[in-house]
């Protein structure tokens, strides 16, 4: 196995007029980012109790006297009621309403059944912040905010409190994060005032949320909180790149955190060290499962879900409600969604799309295709290499590990920066290549499809598909890898006559639909749909 050189060449790409920059970060985060509610006292007596308690240890904390802490608890007490009065009681959200006005209710907001619920048996959307079941003072937080529930909380927040599993397919920035949050902890609080400890006295959280980056997680963290405060909950974020796992295992141990949210990776390996249980969480939110499962977690995954309880509890425990929200729906999220959730207390709603929508390349990446046989790919990569401004980042996609391999070693002797990423390498093998890589130390990386599916690196302006992919759902998520948070990017696919026209009908759809030039010689091959050996669009999109 070729293994380049510990120091890169000279050669360097140069960057182009389209090139992201460490602001697609920035701009990730604004695109998610929900305004925050500011703190208010809960309502009912557990609630109150919660929040005396919670202003008297932070007084504590503080530096007060015994005394001072008892009259910040007593204030925080009286602010309580005074919210469940000013508030009053949550009103019943179907009150008054027939089955034909909520239907033109969710048409008007764009929800719609999936295939794993009926539009007429979803329970009533919550249209106002007073028809949900959260306590006064989370509802006077709420109000003080904003002027209604987003759709995705109008119709998720009775889904969960019926105590059903969710699939909510929506668009990021549509207000999931309160969507999914606020119903686990208000059934969070109903239970305990903080996190028991399992039998070997390990903390044991009770609400669990899953993200797929440090950004997200960390923006989860802030609105949960803000509402664990409200609640008397604490909550701790965990994350990789970061502080140290074994910092981050110390903090949890200390503060025995009733919610978690974390990264799937850093989890794991928490579990591994016994920082904390998953035995007594039976609340668990994955936000953006599609992104999850195309950075490679899928492993990581199945060891969170085998430490979680059972889907269906036995006895007098209630099993483990869970709620998956994701911006797409194919495949891969599909069968994910077959092992998380309770088949047959599943409901599924779609925000803003349809459930017959089909998987769409994104608009922000121009697509190029080069008629390119085997013998011709490495000397039109060669002068598209060498075309390229500098600052330029480019992800070359191969089918398998040897040619990633010779790849990596040809351009190298050519005298290009590059670094390769397969399953074959290892762990601290592809961590050091991933690093040269974002340093543009090696502005070039080879990779197969598997060790592909971990990256997520702001800044990649290009994606060449040296070997076509296998299907049409890997194509998306290879160019995908550029043109992310609004910036714009290109993708270079070799097509291949001798094996890669099996795609074409489908492949030229997709380009079409996302505004591309189909080149002549492509819808060639995109014509001859009917015939059975090409017909793969079906097959690979289902």
């Amino acid at each position: 196995m070729g293994v380049a050189p510990t120091e890169p060449k000279k050669r360097k790409l140069k960057r182009t007029d389209d090139a992201t920059t460490a602001t697609s970060v920035k701009a990730a985060r604004t695109a998610e980012k929900e305004p925050e509610p500011p703190a208010a006292a809960a309502a009912d007596e557990a609630v109150i109790k919660a929040a005396k308690k919670a202003a008297k240890k932070a007084a504590l904390a503080a530096g007060a006297s015994e005394a001072e802490a008892k009259a910040a608890g007593k204030a925080a007490a009286k602010a309580a009621k005074a919210a469940a009065k000013a508030v009053g009681a949550p009103v019943a959200s179907a009150e008054g309403r027939s089955d034909n006005d909520e239907v033109a209710y969710r048409a008007k907001l764009q929800i719609t059944a999936g295939e794993l619920g009926d539009a007429s048996t979803l329970p009533p959307c919550n249209r106002s912040f007073e028809s949900t079941p959260f306590v006064p003072g989370v509802v006077a937080a709420l109000s003080s905010s904003f002027d209604a529930p987003t759709p995705i909380q109008a119709q998720s927040w009775p889904i969960l409190a019926e105590g059903s599993d969710l699939i909510a397919v929506a668009k990021t920035g549509s207000g999931k994060t309160l969507g999914f949050l606020l119903p686990m902890l208000h059934e969070i609080a109903k239970q305990t005032e903080g996190a028991p400890a399992a039998p070997d006295g390990v903390p044991a959280v009770l609400g669990l949320v899953l993200a797929p980056t440090r950004e997200l997680a960390q923006q989860i963290d802030v609105h949960g909180a803000r509402y664990c405060g409200l609640l008397g909950l604490t909550a701790a974020c965990v994350f990789g790149g970061g502080a140290p796992a074994r910092e981050q295992a110390a903090m949890l141990r200390k503060q025995r955190p009733t919610l978690v949210v974390a990264t799937p990776g850093r989890l794991v390996d928490l579990l591994g060290q016994k920082a904390l249980s998953l035995t007594a969480c039976r609340h668990v939110a994955l936000d953006e499962a599609d992104r999850m499962l195309d950075m490679g977690f899928a492993p990581q995954l199945k060891t969170i879900v085998d430490a979680l309880p059972p889907q269906e509890g036995g006895g007098k425990e209630a099993g483990r409600q869970t709620a998956m929200f994701t911006a797409t729906w194919p495949k891969s999220v599909r069968q994910l969604a077959g092992t998380l959730l309770r088949t047959a207390k599943t409901r599924q709603v779609f925000i803003g799309t349809s459930p017959d929508a089909e998987l769409e390349a994104n608009t922000s990446v121009t697509q190029v295709f080069m008629h390119a046989t085997d013998d011709v790919k490495e000397s039109k990569l060669y002068t598209f290499l060498c075309e390229l401004s500098e600052g330029s980042r480019v992800i070359c996609f191969a089918n398998t590990k040897r040619r990633v391999d010779m790849l990596e070693k040809v351009f190298w002797k050519d005298g290009f920066g590059t670094c390769g990423v397969h399953g074959d390498k290892q762990q601290a093998e592809r961590e050091a290549a991933l690093r040269r890589f974002t340093k543009d130390e090696c502005p070039l990386m080879f990779a197969t499809d598997v060790a592909a599916r971990g990256l997520d690196i702001p800044g990649v302006t290009h994606v060449v598909n040296f070997d076509m992919a296998k299907d049409v759902e890997s194509y998306i998520h290879r160019i995908g890898r550029t043109g992310r948070a609004g910036a714009k990017g290109t993708s270079l696919t070799f097509w291949n006559p001798d094996y890669d026209k099996e795609c074409a009908p489908a492949l030229a759809r997709i380009a079409r639909e996302a505004g591309q030039e189909v080149p002549d010689w492509l819808a060639k091959f995109e014509k001859a749909k009917a015939n059975k050996a090409w017909a793969v669009e079906k097959a690979t999109l289902k």
